[in-house]
């Protein structure tokens, strides 16, 4: 198994950093389609965390692969700042949590888990476009999970692991590389508006949300490969 997941590792950070920079149009927009994984995983975690903390989610939506935005309302300024903080934050903790029932055997589960949480999204999903793409991800752990053999079980769910884990690293060094380019003149991200709610700067945010990922990254990936 360990060379399976190695080679599911290259595949992952392929799909998060290839997208950028192949010129092919068609190989792009193929590698782009599996971030999906990570974008959902991410406005579940900001919908996760505004009900966690008293407030709501009205709807989720998901516009391309790597690009969605969660309608929510808070209770508090602190819902408010863990709401938004919790976008970046869930994915690679979900991979983390992953890694570890991986490696305790228990793939099945981790497509159960994948399963029951499309579930939730559909509830509050409105649009076509959020729908094929979360059908899409309930689709293939379902039927992986259902009627799926063994080994098939266990590259759905170690591919899974590996997009959450490396999807919103990339994400999060996108922001930051925009900002040094001088893009997002408007700072409408999340750290922009992590910024505006603690009078914290933006870049601290970005800072803590890669470092999160690392750590991640340090204690996720040898579960994975022994």
């Amino acid at each position: 198994m360990p060379a399976v997941t190695g080679m599911l590792a290259v595949a992952a950070s392929a799909t998060a950093v290839l997208p950028r920079v192949v010129r092919s149009r068609r190989l792009r927009t193929g590698l782009n389609l599996l971030n999906v994984v990570s974008t959902a995983a991410h406005e579940a975690g900001h919908a996760l965390a505004s009900c966690l903390t008293g407030g709501g989610v009205w709807v989720i939506r998901v516009h391309t692969p790597d690009s969605g935005v969660t309608y929510t309302w808070y209770t508090s300024r602190l819902s408010s700042i863990v709401t938004t903080l919790a976008g970046y934050a869930l994915p690679p903790l979900a991979g983390l949590g992953a890694a570890t029932l991986l490696a305790r055997g228990h793939a099945p589960m981790l497509l159960a888990l994948t399963l029951a949480a499309v579930l939730l999204i559909l509830v509050v999903t409105r649009d076509l476009i959020t729908l094929a793409s979360v059908v899409a991800i309930g689709a293939v752990a379902g039927l992986s999970l259902y009627w799926g053999p063994i080994w098939l079980q266990q590259w759905v769910a170690y591919g899974e692991t590996w997009l959450l884990l490396f999807g919103e690293g990339f994400g999060v060094l996108a922001i930051a590389l925009n900002r040094v380019r001088g893009g997002f003149g408007d700072q409408s991200d999340d750290a922009a508006h992590l910024a505006q709610d603690t009078h914290i700067p933006g870049v601290v945010w970005i800072a803590g949300w890669l470092g999160l990922s690392g750590w991640v990254l340090w204690h996720g990936v040898p579960m994975l490969l022994t």
